[in-house]
């Protein structure tokens, strides 16, 4: 693997060691798009899990259409440049865990590691639903001319999207 490549592994890894939310877009049963975001924890075959109000716009959307767009993306006040913000955007399928199952248990218990006595709380509320949200493909970004698809597996297949760079008008 070239250094290219392998950098942005790197940057992926550390995107989502530091993520603690992700930004979701999700779609209602009539088309119309909705972005929210959600409190986040992964496991070790890449899949993300939310816990989340019926109250909220993106829960219903979840509920009645599982396609789902994450994004985590550079906090601004870190960003070297706002129009290259590192980010990482990926697509995927949304699939609702049972309350009580043995999967629900071990999963609730992620976040609760994650996000202490703030999840211990909301764990008891009837109207919250675990979401796993699994990525089929991604985008990387971290920098200009420095974008990469990503696929497969926990998005362990990479490919540079463009090895030319960005084009300047003369």
């Amino acid at each position: 693997m070239d250094e290219k490549l392998s950098k942005a592994i790197k940057e992926k890894e550390k995107i989502l060691k530091e993520m603690d939310s992700v930004i979701l877009s999700t779609v209602d049963v009539e088309g119309v798009p909705n972005s929210s975001y959600a409190p986040v924890a992964s496991d070790e075959d890449g899949s993300f899990y939310i816990y989340i109000s019926e109250l909220s716009k993106h829960t219903q959307n979840l509920l009645n259409n599982d396609k789902v767009s994450l994004m985590i993306i550079e906090d601004e006040s870190k960003a070297e440049n706002l129009f290259a913000r590192r980010r990482l955007t990926m697509n995927g399928k949304s699939e609702e865990i049972i309350r009580d199952s043995s999967d629900w248990n071990q999963k609730i218990q992620l976040l609760e590691n994650k996000f202490k006595e703030q999840l211990s709380f909301l764990k008891n509320l009837t109207d919250f639903h675990l979401f796993k949200l699994t990525p089929t493909d991604g985008l990387l970004v971290h920098g200009f001319g420095r974008a990469f698809r990503l696929v497969g597996p926990s998005l362990n297949k990479i490919k540079h999207l463009n090895d030319k760079g960005h084009t300047e008008k003369k």
